[in-house]
């Protein structure tokens, strides 16, 4: 270290072991940022990396990096999102299932072009009326 340095100025230029699987996986999806992060930032990667784990922090990068609209040029860009993420499920934690389409909503989808071969709800009400009335005579 020179004397005009201190020691919060040292930037690390190799990633850390505990680091090497988010990183491997932002690599494979042809990001490439500078990963020279200060003790501390890696410090608080390795605690994010425990609580979300490598996955999350990776899509969440990746994620963000295209988005970026002039590229990401250093890992530290990823740092802030990666901060709002939720910690990871427990394992063993089984997905909350999607919610049903229409249920309790008050919109009316509208209709696919598959859709249109088939009669609507007013001509399927009608239809039902005059069997029920060719029934009766």
């Amino acid at each position: 270290m020179s004397e005009g340095e201190s020691a919060r100025d040292v930037r690390v230029a190799v990633v850390p072991e505990f680091a090497r699987p988010v990183v491997d996986r932002i690599s494979a999806a042809e990001i490439y940022p500078a990963w020279t992060l200060t003790p501390g930032e890696w410090i608080v990667v390795d605690a994010l990396l425990k609580r979300s784990g490598p996955d999350m922090l990776a899509a969440s990068a990746v994620q963000a990096a295209q988005r970026a609209r002039n590229g990401v040029s250093h890992a530290r860009y990823f740092l802030r999102a990666w901060q709002a993420l939720p910690p990871a499920p427990a394992p063993g934690t089984v997905p909350a299932a999607a919610p049903a389409a229409n249920r309790g909503s008050n919109v009316v989808p509208f209709p696919s072009a598959a859709a249109a071969d088939r009669p609507g709800r007013a001509a399927q009400a009608a239809d039902w009326y005059a069997d029920l009335l060719a029934e009766e005579q």
